[in-house]
């Protein structure tokens, strides 16, 4: 590696990472019910910037072979937990008896002394998984589908889920009590969903399918029939497929809120989603591109091209200032997120296409996962985006108290 890169052999595909802080993360992944060879597992690696790019296993909790490869993972921002969705043993799905959601607690060792022991081989890993909890969501019956997605709000407090033939649930966390009083097929026709995302706020739920991105409030909707209160999702919005880069429909891919943090300008009233096109007739190209709404006037922004190939997997970086998307060329991409403009492209990151990313949380690294086995970070170049810009709001607020400031010193000087 030239010091910007690293690898670390994963030892099963990988489907999906999230980080725990700016050293440590998890993925997840494996071979699925029955096929030796292939663990399925929880896995953690330590990252490293100070003396170059390095990734190092820190910890991993073996899985049952029996049962299916976690399909996701979310991890969450404060209270040492992790959720991953693993279908139960195929004979008990179909029976109905389907603990897929699946709580998980950690610990991680942070004293340098013993990193450096256990990267030596001298200690014991740095980062223990147990389990914590498995139940029921999703009403999912048929082995064939599964939990798709695991998201956490910002604050910790919501848990959504959503499965492979449509049906979505919200919980409250860590109680796990659920929001709605069913898991709903909240997407028409049971179709795939793709992605589950929270906006910044957590007020409101974006929902991807191949068709549709449907927006909903994460406050449930109240109904009274016979003494008997139910809870059904509330539809803020739907935004349909859009026709980008050609004349036909394109579908969509994932779908992510903007975010912002401290004083930046962040893309809070951003929604960007990562679209892929049908090919025009007599081609076989299907690029991908990645086109921003504003989420409170619905109207999209504009629409950046990002590859000649259907795009895979899109991330945003905490402070909200940077894009990331994977493509089925192998290729990684990073944007800048207010403008869509491209910061830097890597080609071949991966021998098969990439199935997760993520930017640590201060923005200095991107990781990604493929089904490949590997785990794969880039260090971020420290001038990408400026450091600190500062928010229409907060201008406005700065005009406005030297506005007033400058009243007082007008009054003042006239002899009042």
């Amino acid at each position: 590696m030239d010091g910007q890169h690293a690898v670390l052999a994963a030892g099963v595909p990988v489907y999906a990472l999230g980080f725990v802080d700016n050293t440590h993360l998890f993925y997840v992944g494996g071979g699925g019910a029955g096929r030796s060879g292939v663990a399925n597992g929880i896995k953690s690696a330590e990252l490293q910037l100070s003396d170059g790019a390095s990734l190092r296993a820190a910890g991993d909790l073996k899985l049952s072979a029996s049962e299916d490869a976690p399909m996701c993972v979310a991890v969450h921002p404060q209270d040492g937990s992790l959720v991953c969705g693993v279908n139960e043993e195929p004979a008990r799905v179909a029976q109905g008896e389907n603990a897929h959601v699946r709580v998980f607690g950690y610990t991680t060792t942070t004293a340098p002394a013993a990193r450096a022991d256990a990267a030596a081989g001298r200690a014991e890993l740095s980062v223990t998984i147990t389990p914590r909890a498995a139940v029921p969501s999703l009403g999912i019956t048929d082995p064939e589908h599964y939990q798709k997605t695991a998201t956490f709000s910002p604050d910790g407090s919501l848990l959504a889920l959503a499965s492979s033939d449509g049906k979505v649930q919200l919980h409250r966390y860590p109680s796990l009590e659920p929001v709605w009083t069913s898991a709903t097929s909240a997407v028409p026709g049971g179709k795939e969903v793709y992605d589950t995302d929270f906006s910044h706020d957590g007020t409101q739920l974006a929902i991807t399918t191949a068709a549709q991105i449907i927006v909903l409030s994460t406050a449930p909707k109240t109904t009274e029939e016979g003494g008997v209160l139910t809870y059904t999702p509330r539809v803020l919005q739907t935004i349909e497929s859009a026709n980008i880069g050609s004349a036909q429909r394109g579908s969509f891919r994932m779908a992510q809120f903007g975010r912002s943090t401290g004083l930046s300008v962040g893309t809070r009233d951003r929604l960007f989603a990562l679209v892929n096109t049908t090919p025009a007739p007599g081609s076989k190209t299907r690029a991908c591109y990645v086109a921003a709404w504003d989420a409170d006037a619905w109207k999209m922004l504009g629409a950046r091209k990002v590859s000649n190939r259907p795009g895979t997997v899109l991330a945003v970086s905490n402070n909200g200032r940077l894009l990331a998307v994977g493509t089925s060329d192998l290729s990684l991409s990073v944007l800048q997120a207010r403008t869509l403009q491209p910061l830097l492209r890597e080609e071949n990151v991966h021998d098969f296409p990439p199935t997760c990313v993520a930017f640590a949380p201060n923005s200095r690294a991107l990781v990604s996962g493929s089904a490949d086995s590997t785990v794969r970070v880039r260090v971020l170049p420290s001038g990408m985006v400026p450091k600190l810009t500062l928010s229409d709001e907060l201008l406005f607020v700065l005009f406005f108290v030297l506005s007033v400031i400058f009243a007082v010193l007008i009054w003042k000087i006239q002899g009042h």
